[in-house]
């Protein structure tokens, strides 16, 4: 690898580095990368940099707590040249950066790693629910968790001045479903019936 690394390159390969698997799996490294840059252009042409200010929760990786993260934020060229899970990272964030290479995340915007299966409250999988897109996605062996919820259209009552549920909007049972797993990392998406039923933008 020559030449100089881009700002938005080295973070999106950064974060890409930091939130795979120690393991450097090509397919896990550019899923992230890919699934980063899936939500910057769906958030309006965003820059990465811009996604990681505007969603602080988005990334822990870029936290500044993450030593891989740290590692290849810091590298030198001889040092990126000399390490295959940070030539892939480069190489996989300059790809998707310029809309080309695969995309292994299968149109991914969101991802989780082992610490999944810990099932903290925080983890928006957890808190509001996911299925599977495909069995082979169940690579941590944790059942699906879903959440019946019914939305309703709601208008003012002339009398009360407030607002009331009206007709029912839709109805989804979880948030998240997955796209696609390498390494130990799955992808995800919010389901199509969550975006019908809330009216909410499928990168936010």
């Amino acid at each position: 690898m020559t030449g100089t690394i881009d700002a938005e390159v080295r973070l999106l390969a950064a974060i890409a580095y930091g939130e795979g698997s120690t393991a450097d799996v090509e397919d896990e490294i550019a899923g992230i990368a890919h699934a980063v840059v899936n939500r910057a252009k769906a958030w309006g042409n965003k820059k990465v940099s811009a996604v990681v200010a505007g969603d602080p929760n988005y990334t822990y990786a870029a936290n500044g707590k993450n030593d891989r993260f740290n590692v290849l934020k810091a590298a030198s060229l001889a040092a990126i040249n000399k390490s295959k899970g940070m030539r892939i990272a480069i190489n996989a964030a300059r790809e998707a950066l310029a809309g080309q290479g695969h995309d292994t995340s299968n149109d991914a915007y969101w991802w989780d790693g082992i610490d999944l299966k810990d099932k903290k409250s925080f983890n928006p999988r957890i808190q509001h629910g996911f299925k599977y897109g495909e069995p082979e996605h169940n690579i941590f062996d944790m059942d699906e968790i879903t959440k019946p919820v019914v939305t309703y259209w709601q208008a003012k009552n002339p009398k009360t001045g407030q607002l009331e549920n009206t007709k029912e909007r839709g109805r989804y049972d979880c948030v998240y479903r997955s796209t696609a797993a390498h390494g130990k990392t799955i992808f995800w998406r919010y389901t199509p019936e969550y975006v019908a039923a809330t009216g909410g933008k499928e990168y936010k």
